[in-house]
C-alpha cells in the first residue's frame, strides 16, 4: 500500500528483512540505497524500515505515517507536504533550517537513523525559523529527554505533562541538591527588591527579592542544561540571563504573562514573532532551589486541562479591552488558595517547571498566565530563565560602519548615528554587552567622527585608548539618535 492510500493502516510499520544482499526495489538511490546495500553484510539479520510516523511541531494529534524517501531532505519535504504545512517548498527547503526532531528531543541528522528505527516516533517537523516545542501528548505523559546528560548521583531528568494549554511540564531532577544550594549561597548577599516589566519598576504586584547571575559556573551550567532540554543551541542573545528569586512568607508575584506587549510595555522593536522576524520570550524554565514547607507554588489560572481541574473557572472575564495577562486581585488570590482547583506546580528542590509563552507556530499564547504564590511557611528560593525565539531586543550586536557618517539605508530596527570625540585624547569605544563581555567597536581619534549602526537601548562606553577600564563615559542609544551626532565629552 502507498503511504497516502486510504486503505493504508495508520500504524502500519513495514520492514525489509535483509540477509546478505538486499532487494533493490525499495529505494532507487541516494543515502537510503547505500544503507540498503550495506545492510546485513556481516551475515546477521538486518531490519530496515520503509515508513515513519511524523507530526507537526509540538502537535502529537497530527501524527500520520509516510514512506521514507531516498535521503533525509526528501523525507523532510514529503513530511511537510503530507502534514499540510503552508509554503512547504520554502518552510522545509533543504538547508533552510527546517529539521526533524524525535519524540525525545534529539534532532534526526541522517536517513540511517530513520531506516534503522533509532528515532523515537513520532518524529516532529520543525519548519525554518521555528524552535522545537515539546509535545504535550496527554496529561500525565512522561518523557526522558535524550539530549540532556544525566547528573552524576541523581536520577535521569524527566518531563511530565501537567497541562495541554497552556503547555506546562514538570521537570524532575533538573539540578542536583548541591547545585541548587550553591546557587543560593552565591546570590543571597546580592538580593534586592524585585522589579516588573521592561522598565524595571517597582510594583505592588511583585513583592519578592531578586538578583541576576550572569557569570557563575553554576549559572552557566544551568543555562546550557536548559537550552539542551529545549533542543536549542545555547546563544546568549536568546536569553535574559539567570534571575535568582527569594520569596519570604506572604511575598508573591501576581499572575502575568512573560511575553512583552508593545501596547503596554515601554519597549521599541518588533515584539510579534509571526511578523517580519519579530522576537519575544518563547519559553520559561523555572527551577526550585529549595522545598517550601507550605505554599510557594507556581500557579496557572487559565489552565483547564490538568488532572485536578473540577470544571469551575478559576478566573472571571475581565473588563472590556483588558490587556493580555489581566486578572483581578480576588481571582489571583483564589488561584493560590489550595481549595481551588487551579493548576499549581509544587516547589520541590532540584525540580523545575517549563512553560511556553508561544505556541508551536510562534503565536503568542495568552493562556500562559502564571504567578508566584506566597509561601505560607518557610521561604522560597528559585531561579528562572527566559528564552527568546530570536535574538532579544538589545542583544543584536552593533556594527561599526567603517565610515564617518550616519547611514540612511539600514535594515529595519537599526539606528545609524555618529560618535564625535570632543576629548583631547584618542579613545576606544565599547558596546557594553548585557552578557557582561564588552565588545570593542572602534578607536576614535581626538576631534574625529565615526559612524555606528546599533539598536534601541544599546549602551556604549568609552575608555582611554588601549584600556578596557575604567569606563570614562557612557551613552544609551535611543531611536531619537537616528541620523544625529552623539558627542563624547566629559
Amino acid at each position: 500500500l502507498s503511504h497516502n492510500s486510504p486503505m493504508a493502516p495508520t500504524l502500519l510499520i513495514a520492514v525489509l528483512l535483509c540477509h546478505g544482499q538486499a532487494d533493490a526495489w525499495l529505494f532507487g538511490g541516494g543515502e537510503a540505497a547505500k544503507e540498503e546495500k550495506s545492510c546485513g553484510k556481516d551475515g546477521g539479520e538486518c531490519v530496515l524500515k520503509s515508513e515513519v510516523e511524523v507530526a507537526n511541531n509540538g502537535d502529537y494529534e497530527s501524527r500520520l505515517t509516510i514512506g521514507l524517501e531516498e535521503d533525509l531532505d526528501k523525507t523532510l519535504m514529503a513530511a511537510c507536504k503530507e502534514l499540510g504545512i503552508e509554503n512547504a517548498h520554502e518552510e522545509c527547503a533543504p538547508r533552510s533550517g527546517a529539521r526533524l526532531v524525535d519524540s525525545r528531543g534529539s534532532r534526526v541528522l541522517d536517513i540511517t537513523t530513520l531506516l534503522r528505527g533509532k528515532a523515537a516516533e513520532p518524529v516532529y517537523v520543525v519548519p525554518r525559523w521555528l524552535h522545537f516545542v515539546w509535545p504535550t501528548v496527554k496529561v500525565g505523559h512522561v518523557v526522558e529527554p535524550s539530549n540532556v546528560k544525566k547528573i552524576k548521583g541523581t536520577k535521569p531528568m524527566t518531563l511530565k505533562t501537567l497541562s495541554l494549554r497552556p503547555r506546562v511540564f514538570e521537570i524532575s531532577n533538573f539540578m542536583s541538591i548541591e547545585e541548587a544550594r550553591g546557587l543560593i549561597d552565591i546570590n543571597k548577599p546580592r538580593l534586592k527588591r524585585s522589579t516588573v516589566g521592561a522598565t524595571a519598576s517597582h510594583d505592588r504586584t511583585r513583592t519578592s527579592s531578586n538578583t541576576w547571575d550572569l557569570t557563575s559556573v553554576l549559572s552557566k551550567r544551568f543555562k546550557r542544561r536548559a537550552f539542551n532540554m529545549l533542543g536549542i543551541d545555547h546563544d546568549v542573545a536568546l536569553e535574559d540571563g539567570l534571575q535568582v528569586l527569594n520569596y519570604q512568607v506572604d511575598q508573591y508575584y501576581k499572575p502575568h504573562v512573560d511575553w512583552l506587549n508593545s501596547d503596554t510595555e515601554d519597549v521599541e522593536g518588533n515584539l510579534k514573532p509571526k511578523i517580519n522576524n519579530g522576537t519575544n520570550r518563547f519559553a520559561t524554565v523555572f527551577l526550585y532551589l529549595n522545598t517550601v514547607p507550605k505554599g510557594g507554588h507556581t500557579v496557572f489560572p487559565r489552565s483547564y486541562t490538568h488532572e485536578t481541574f473540577d470544571g469551575n473557572k478559576i478566573m472571571r472575564d475581565g473588563p472590556a479591552n483588558a490587556p493580555p495577562g489581566y486578572i483581578s486581585d480576588r481571582d489571583a488570590a483564589w488561584a493560590c488558595n489550595t481549595s481551588s482547583s487551579a493548576l499549581r506546580s509544587d516547589p520541590v528542590e532540584g525540580n523545575a517547571v517549563l512553560f511556553y509563552s508561544q505556541l508551536p507556530d510562534s503565536e503568542l499564547d495568552v493562556e500562559s498566565l502564571h504567578g508566584g504564590c506566597p509561601p505560607v511557611e518557610g521561604e522560597k528560593w528559585a531561579v528562572n530563565l527566559w528564552v527568546w525565539n530570536r535574538p532579544r531586543i538589545g542583544m543584536m550586536k552593533p556594527v561599526y560602519n567603517k565610515g564617518t557618517k550616519a547611514q540612511t539605508n539600514v535594515p529595519p530596527g537599526q539606528i545609524s548615528f555618529e560618535f564625535f570625540n570632543k576629548l583631547d585624547k584618542d579613545v576606544d569605544v565599547f558596546w557594553l554587552n548585557p552578557n557582561g563581555v564588552n565588545s570593542k567597536m572602534a578607536t576614535i581619534k581626538s576631534n574625529s567622527v565615526v559612524g555606528m549602526n546599533s539598536f534601541d537601548s544599546h549602551e556604549f562606553g568609552v575608555t582611554e585608548i588601549g584600556k578596557t577600564e575604567p569606563i570614562i563615559w557612557k551613552h544609551v542609544v535611543r531611536t531619537a539618535n537616528k541620523g544625529t551626532v552623539v558627542n563624547i565629552q566629559l
